[in-house]
């Protein structure tokens, strides 16, 4: 499933969607800067989830809470992931 939404504040722009495969879920968000600087929405990040947990540093290597942006190469690794059969970062797995 493949859901998206939109907020504004103020100059502030996001735009997030997610893209869902049984219990794991990709989730990009692309925004306009931190205090809406930017007139374009370039700047975009991505997160992995699985059965609700962030798996995120697990699926590229990085500590957990750091930010992924959201490139080709990573938006594809995620896709690699999240069409997985089976997830190799499962929570308590």
């Amino acid at each position: 499933m493949i859901e998206a939404s939109t907020m504004e504040f103020g100059d502030k722009k996001m735009a997030n969607f997610t893209i869902t495969n049984g219990k794991k879920e990709l989730s990009l968000t692309v925004d306009n800067g931190s205090m809406g600087a930017q007139a374009a929405m370039t700047r975009a990040d991505i997160r992995c989830f699985s059965d609700g947990e962030d798996v995120t540093g697990k699926v590229f290597g990085v500590m957990d809470h750091d930010a992924v942006r959201a490139e080709v190469f990573t938006i594809a690794k995620a896709m690699n992931w999240l069409q997985l059969s089976s997830d190799p970062y499962k929570v308590g797995g």
